[in-house]
C-alpha cells in the first residue's frame, strides 16, 4: 500500500490490544510503513518485547500501559499522552469470555473491555486527535454486531448471559458509537470495520477442540490486519467518516447499528458509566 505508506509515514498511531493478534500485526505493518506506533498494552513485559522487535526492524515504537478492565488505568494512559497530537487511534482490544464476571468498576468484563473503556479512551484523547492535521479513529468491530441487540434494561446481561451474546452486543455498541461520534465530531474521521473471521487469541475461551478447528480453517492475523491498516492509512479515505467496512469494502451495517436514536441513547449510558470526562 504505497499510497498508504506516504500518508501514514511520520504520523503517530496508538493501537490498543497491540501485543497479540490483529493489534500486533497492525502495529507491525504501520511501523513498517513509517508510522510512529504506540502500543497500548496491559502486559508491559510482552509490550516491551514487541517494541524492541519493531525497533530492531528499523521501525519506531513505544509502549503505553493501559488495562481496559480498569477505568483508572485508561485515565492514567490518557494523562501520559497529554500534550501530544495523535494522528490515528485504532480501538482494537477485545475479549470473549465464557462466564459473567465484573470488573473493579462494577461492569461486565466484555462490555467494559470492548466498549466502555474504548469510549472513555477515545473521549479523553479527542483533544490530542483534534490537535493533529487530519485525525482518524478506527473502531475494530465485527459482523457479529448483526446478532447484537441493545436491550436497555439488560445491557450488561445480568439475565441470560452468554459469552458470544455479550461479544455481539459490544460490537453493535461499537458501530453505534462510531456513527454518533462521527455526527458529534465533524473534524475527526471515525469509521468501524469488520476485519473478517480471523484466528486470533480472542478465541482462547473456546474449548480446546474448537480452538484447534479455528486455527485450521480461519486466516491468520496478518490477513485480518490489512483492512485495519487500510482504513488507518489510505489517502483515498481522507475525510470519510461514519462508515462501516466489511474487510476491504464499505458495507451497510445492520439496521440496529443504523438507529440514530439508539446511538444517542447509548452515548448517554456510556457517559454515565465511565464517569466525568474533562
Amino acid at each position: 500500500m504505497a499510497g498508504g505508506s506516504e500518508w501514514i509515514s511520520g504520523r503517530s498511531v496508538l493501537v490498543t490490544g497491540a501485543t497479540g493478534g490483529l493489534g500486533l500485526e497492525t502495529a507491525r505493518e504501520l511501523a513498517r510503513m513509517g508510522a510512529q506506533v504506540v502500543l497500548g498494552a496491559r502486559n508491559t513485559a510482552r509490550g516491551a518485547g514487541v517494541v524492541e522487535e519493531i525497533r530492531r526492524g528499523g521501525g519506531r515504537a513505544e509502549l503505553l500501559e493501559m488495562d481496559f478492565l480498569s477505568f483508572a488505568s485508561v485515565r492514567r494512559a490518557s494523562e501520559n499522552w497529554e500534550g501530544r497530537p495523535l494522528d490515528v487511534l485504532v480501538n482494537n482490544a477485545g475479549i470473549v469470555v465464557r462466564d459473567r464476571l465484573l470488573t473493579e468498576d462494577g461492569h461486565e468484563r466484555t462490555w467494559q473491555t470492548n466498549f466502555l473503556s474504548h469510549f472513555l479512551l477515545t473521549r479523553l484523547l479527542l483533544p490530542s486527535l483534534k490537535a493533529a492535521p487530519s485525525p482518524r479513529i478506527v473502531n475494530v468491530s465485527s459482523d457479529a454486531h448483526r446478532a447484537g441487540r441493545m436491550v436497555w434494561d439488560n445491557l450488561e446481561l445480568e439475565r441470560g448471559y452468554r459469552g458470544l451474546r455479550a461479544y455481539s452486543n459490544t460490537k453493535l455498541a461499537q458501530v453505534l458509537f462510531t456513527g454518533e461520534l462521527a455526527r458529534r465530531e465533524r473534524g475527526v474521521a471515525v469509521n468501524a470495520l469488520h476485519p473478517g473471521a480471523i484466528a486470533t487469541g480472542i478465541w482462547r475461551a473456546a474449548p480446546a477442540f474448537a480452538r484447534w478447528v479455528i486455527g485450521l480453517v480461519l486466516p491468520p492475523p496478518e490477513k485480518g490486519a490489512r483492512p485495519i491498516v487500510r482504513v488507518a492509512s489510505d489517502p483515498a479515505l481522507e475525510g470519510v467518516s461514519g462508515r462501516y467496512f466489511n474487510k476491504m469494502e464499505e458495507a451497510a451495517p445492520s439496521p440496529a447499528a443504523s438507529n440514530d436514536a439508539d446511538a444517542a441513547r447509548l452515548w448517554r449510558v456510556a457517559e454515565e458509566s465511565v464517569g466525568p470526562i474533562p
